[in-house]
């Protein structure tokens, strides 16, 4: 518990770099929970950024923890300081990967430390490592971030997030949420797939091999569809499908196949963590069943698969893209925040939140401020 010194008034905690800080300890596991962060800042996610993407990123691991006086945790800000182009950035520990930021805490401990001038002025004083914090993609719906950092300034995120929500009865969802055209739609194509193509089911990849076969099949049906995936770099590829195989056994990854004839024709892959999925990679064979709507379909049926085991929620991520407007997605907003450390610090978060064209060239210089 947080404690207070009853002659100054401030919260007796401390606040320090933990460069080694290990997020897949029995400690972190522990003090981890959906209510302190979003499934992007769970142990195994964020332990797989450090290991897998982190040293082939020219980054260093830059943990900032606040513990009480008895050593426990009480909150954590993951951060990483990269050098990009004569710059040196903080930003959160995300390389493009992540959906949402956030700092790790339970909301009224969050609330309290904002509340301390000592703790925002210890904090302020370890980001003079770097020219400039970014602090991108967090959601509007809970702690503003930017209240434990000085000298901030922030903008609108590019893209907001959506996600579908069953509620209790799966059947009054379907009405509220997917027209009936479409729902009957789906249905049709389904049974048309089956019948002129064979055996067709939806289900999570259930071994080594299977995850491997999907993500194979992922980039391939993703070759060329999108600008700057993920997927067309290898340390990019190994990072995510080694995740899907490093959480298949904890259900902190999911990665949902349709089968035809035993082979996938569409996949979705996230993180997970107790009753949220986020949907991070899709993709489907259009060439060859792009009529039948196969990658709609997998969605439908995974929300269904969902709510069958008692789980009512799909993150289906950023960009109202057109496929999440057949849901009638849910929208929540996000906004990025920079505190500038340097004069060209200032510059260079003038740019990103001022100057689209320049910072379009920001990007050039550094790919993982998305």
């Amino acid at each position: 518990m947080l404690a207070l010194a009853r002659k100054s008034f401030q919260i007796d905690v401390n606040v320090r770099v933990e460069p080694n800080f290990d997020f897949l300890s029995d400690e972190y596991r522990t003090f981890y929970s959906l209510k302190r962060a979003t499934a992007f800042q769970s142990p195994l996610w964020l332990d797989s950024i450090h290991r897998h993407l982190m040293p082939h990123l020219a980054a260093q691991q830059y943990t900032i923890t606040i513990r009480d006086r008895e050593h426990a945790l009480v909150a954590l800000i993951p951060l990483v300081l990269q050098q990009s182009s004569g710059i040196s950035i903080l930003q959160p520990a995300d390389f493009g990967v992540c959906d949402y930021n956030a700092i790790v805490a339970d909301p009224l401990v969050l609330e309290t430390l904002a509340a301390d001038h000592s703790v925002l002025d210890r904090i302020d004083r370890l980001l003079d490592v770097a020219d400039v914090l970014f602090f991108r993609k967090v959601r509007d719906d809970g702690f503003d971030a930017r209240r434990l950092f000085k000298k901030t300034a922030a903008s609108p995120s590019e893209n907001a997030a959506y996600h579908s929500e069953t509620g209790p009865d799966f059947e009054q969802w379907q009405r509220r949420t997917v027209s009936r055209k479409f729902s009957k739609e789906l249905g049709r194509l389904a049974r048309q797939v089956e019948r002129e193509f064979g055996p067709y089911e939806h289900r999570p990849a259930q071994s080594e091999a299977e995850i491997r076969e999907a993500f194979e099949f992922l980039k391939n049906a993703r070759k060329d569809r999108f600008n700057e995936d993920l997927l067309n770099n290898e340390k990019y590829e190994k990072f995510y499908c080694d995740f899907a195989i490093a959480g298949l056994s904890s259900g902190e990854a999911i990665t949902y196949v349709s089968y035809l004839n035993g082979k996938p024709v569409a996949v979705l892959f996230g993180p997970a963590y107790e009753d949220e999925f986020h949907a991070v990679l899709i993709g489907s064979d259009i060439q060859r069943f792009g009529k039948y709507s196969i990658g709609m379909q997998l969605l439908y049926r995974v929300i269904k698969y969902r709510f069958d085991r008692g789980l009512h929620r799909l993150d289906m991520g950023l960009g109202n893209t057109g496929y999440k407007s057949q849901f009638r997605v849910e929208e929540t907003r996000l906004h990025n925040f920079t505190s500038s450390r340097s004069l060209t610090g200032s510059v260079v978060s003038l740019v990103y939140h001022r100057a689209k064209p320049l910072k379009a060239a920001l990007r050039r210089f550094s790919p993982s401020l998305r």
